[in-house]
């Protein structure tokens, strides 16, 4: 008899990511696309088989939350993803996209782009130019994992009028609407936007709502980084909510969490908003990883009006002594407005460089660096941004168990590791590597806060069903712990 499938996967307990309860099945692959599920398919009808007793089958993970926009350039295996069971990403996070690039502002986007890998990649890569160049570009890396992108808000700005802080005109306006509609039309999933960090933070709500009703036509959807995710975050939420409803597009919150001491618990009150909005109508989910701490360049600790101008401004600002102690009133009396105090939530104990041409501070707080250097910690992170800008990442420990297992329970929170690339010479925050099996060994087995089939439903259909995933198909990428160079992926385009 001729073998009609490529692989068929016996004898497993096949969780197919809908919640439903698990059950026993063969199953049959032909072409990269799954052609049969039933309880035996005969021996000889398979070219190569699995056995897979004693094992779980479930659909491949979605990563909904990624900054490996370079990291696929370079790494098209995308080897610390698909180690994770992991075989579809979500690129262009927090306002962040490779494209569009602008000939005027190029210099400032890859200066910009530092906390994504900027400056680990060939500069050829980084000339992208538009987006469906990029597009092209990815797929010609031939990537081992499905990719879809979204186009990042700060980017189409950054490209109209660099790191301005005012409102745009109305010509700059349209052409950030321009852009936008060509990221869509060559198949972006959406616009995201990183409200905390600059520019994006300069930008109005009535800026993004004006963007975001640019995604309706295309049923794009609208991922953000909120305005704040401590103090201020029931208010960003509302945002969030506002945006999505007058422009007509889905929302979808990243990295919900709640950040400060001071605002533990708030969960609750966040999700409620999250299923008011639902319950008139307004498409809204999250996603979240599973860890207390985060992690971001360091620069973004600092009052977003720092970051006007540029690196170049800034890092010559930092300099000035009576600067540097506005800053600290700044920091200190936290009233200044539209500005999210990641130092006050996590105070320099909290805070630990994990990113630094200053290897000597790998791995240390800001406390400790400050004890050590006999200086005063403000006089540390000045310092540091002053000299490396935006090429300082931090990990910031400022959240609480009890509020992430509340989001994760959430039935419309799903996964997504929001993991910036090391490009194996820098010490990352394990999200990056370890966010899914994080989630099924520490909150299913362990702990029991989720059960299989939920967590697997977060990490499969959930997410395909809320950015519009339609026709992936896959080979096998590893075998027995072993990467086997598959370049099997695609990089996916919204279809309307």
């Amino acid at each position: 008899m001729e073998a009609e499938f490529d692989l068929v996967i016996r004898n497993g307990s096949i969780v197919d990511g809908s919640g439903r309860p698990g059950f026993r099945a063969d199953v049959g692959i032909a072409g990269g696309i799954i052609r049969r599920i039933a309880p035996m398919i005969e021996p000889d009808l398979a070219r190569h088989t699995i056995d897979a007793e004693d094992r779980v089958v479930s659909p491949g993970f979605i990563d909904t939350h990624t900054h490996d926009d370079l990291y696929l350039l370079t790494c098209p295996t995308c080897d610390d993803k698909v180690r994770q069971g992991v075989t579809t990403e979500v690129i262009g996070n927090c306002g962040q996209s490779v494209a569009p690039a602008s000939a005027a502002h190029r210099d400032m986007l890859l200066d910009f782009l530092k906390i994504i890998g900027s400056a680990q990649v060939d500069r050829a890569d980084l000339n992208a130019g538009s987006f469906e160049d990029y597009l092209r570009k990815l797929e010609r890396a031939k990537p081992g994992i499905n990719v879809l992108a979204l186009v990042g808000h700060s980017t189409v700005r950054m490209s109209c009028m660099g790191m301005a802080d005012r409102a745009p005109s109305d010509q700059e306006l349209q052409d950030i609407r321009a852009l936008v509609s060509q990221a869509m039309q060559a198949g972006a999933f959406g616009l995201s936007t990183g409200l905390i960090y600059a520019p994006g933070n300069y930008a109005a709500t009535e800026e993004i709502v004006a963007l975001a009703r640019v995604l309706a036509p295309f049923g794009g959807i609208y991922a953000t980084h909120l305005r704040s995710e401590s103090d201020r975050e029931i208010e960003a939420i509302a945002e969030a909510i506002r945006i999505g409803e007058e422009a007509g597009a889905h929302v979808h919150i990243s990295h919900h969490k709640i950040g400060g001491r001071g605002n533990w618990g708030k969960s609750s009150e966040t999700l409620r908003l999250m299923a008011q909005a639902r319950s008139r109508g307004i498409g809204i989910t999250c996603d979240q990883y599973p860890y207390r701490a985060g992690s971001t360049y360091l620069a973004a600790i600092l009052p977003p009006r720092v970051l006007a101008g540029g690196p170049s401004v800034f890092s010559r600002n930092l300099k000035d002594e009576a600067f540097r102690r506005d800053l600290i009133r700044a920091v200190e009396d936290g009233t200044e407005p539209g500005w999210d105090n990641l130092l006050k939530g996590s105070g320099f104990e909290g805070i630990l460089i994990s990113v630094s041409r200053r290897r000597d501070y790998v791995g240390k707080t800001i406390a400790q660096i400050a004890e050590m250097e006999c200086k005063n910690p403000y006089e540390v992170i000045f310092d540091l941004v002053a000299e490396e800008n935006v090429g300082v990442i931090a990990i910031l420990f400022g959240m609480c168990e009890e509020d992430i297992r509340r989001i994760m329970q959430d039935p419309w929170t799903m996964i997504g590791s929001d993991g910036i690339p090391g490009f194996g010479v820098n010490r990352v925050h394990p999200r990056m590597t370890g966010t899914f099996p994080r989630v099924l060994g520490k909150y299913v087995r362990e702990e029991a806060i989720l059960s299989l089939e939920a967590a697997v439903r977060k990490m499969t259909s959930l997410p395909a069903e809320t950015f519009g995933l339609k026709r992936k198909g896959g080979r096998p990428a590893v075998e027995k712990g072993r990467i086997l160079g598959a370049t099997s992926g695609q990089v996916l385009r919204r279809e309307a």
